[in-house]
């Protein structure tokens, strides 16, 4: 796995003043990934959910808020839309979202994605590391 064009994260604090802000805790992996790879873009980078094949990841959304794709602005502005539970941490080239569901009856964290034409779900996978394993090339 490779990323490129990453941001530095200019505050680490910023995952845990988000996490604090909307009750929820990422999974471990995902900010060990994000401290490292800041808006950064995977490669390989295309995944299949339970409905389509050959989505394409186009970058993590980034902490730092002065960055147009910030993970902050992005959920503030699409929190009446979002299923509950769901918070983006991905876009793709199309303007939809990878997102955390977030089960509140198991406590569970999967990876889902989001079609902002459609307004639906379709799951991605398990987990944020199953989803990173699973990304592959074209």
């Amino acid at each position: 796995m490779n990323w490129v064009l990453v941001k530095p994260l200019k505050k680490l604090e910023l995952i845990n003043e988000f996490e604090q802000k909307n009750n929820i805790t990422f999974p471990k992996s995902f900010v060990e990934v994000v401290q490292k790879y800041n808006l950064g873009r995977p490669r390989p980078n295309v995944f299949d959910t339970n409905k389509s094949k050959e989505r394409i990841a186009k970058c993590l959304l980034s902490f730092d808020t002065e960055n147009k794709e910030n993970i902050w602005d992005m959920y503030s502005y699409l929190k009446k839309q979002l299923p509950e539970d769901v918070i983006p941490f991905m876009v793709d080239q199309f303007g939809n979202f990878i997102c955390f569901y977030f089960d509140a009856l198991t406590s569970e964290v999967s990876v889902v994605f989001w079609d902002v034409e459609n307004q639906q779900i379709e799951k991605v996978a398990d987990s944020f590391e199953i989803f990173i394993s699973n990304l592959y090339e074209l």
